[in-house]
């Protein structure tokens, strides 16, 4: 993937859009592999990426080991979440990404083990 290429977190929605920066250059201080992978999703691409997992009932090898919403569910859709992971790292096995979830949880994001490339941001007032 080039630079170009690699998903920006300027398509966050702005009120969150620091944090989230803040925590992606924190990760880059001690992971300089670190991307960003996903942002903002069309209807279209959370349909693709939902019917590759198991929520969507794939069962094949080409399936994702990560969970996705349904279209219309994923905050993805609505700019307030985005996925990072390094290229050459299992994230499920990753410590250093564990850290930045525990970080991003701390401050009031929502991250969990179970889908350790997605960090989000639950909508509410001011958001």
């Amino acid at each position: 993937m080039t630079e170009e290429e690699v998903p920006s977190l300027l398509r966050l929605r702005s009120p969150i859009r620091p944090a989230a920066e803040w925590l992606y250059q924190l990760g880059r201080e001690s992971m300089p592999g670190l991307r960003v992978t996903s942002v903002r999703r069309t209807w279209g691409e959370q349909s693709r990426l939902y019917a590759r997992s198991a929520q969507g009932g794939c069962k094949g090898s080409g399936c994702s080991a990560f969970p996705a919403a349904p279209p219309g569910h994923s905050l993805h859709q609505y700019g307030l979440a985005w996925d990072m992971a390094r290229p050459s790292v299992d994230p499920f096995v990753d410590a250093q990404l564990s850290q930045l979830g525990a970080i991003w949880n701390s401050i009031g994001g929502r991250w969990h083990a179970s889908d350790p490339i997605h960090f989000e941001v639950l909508p509410g007032p001011g958001r």
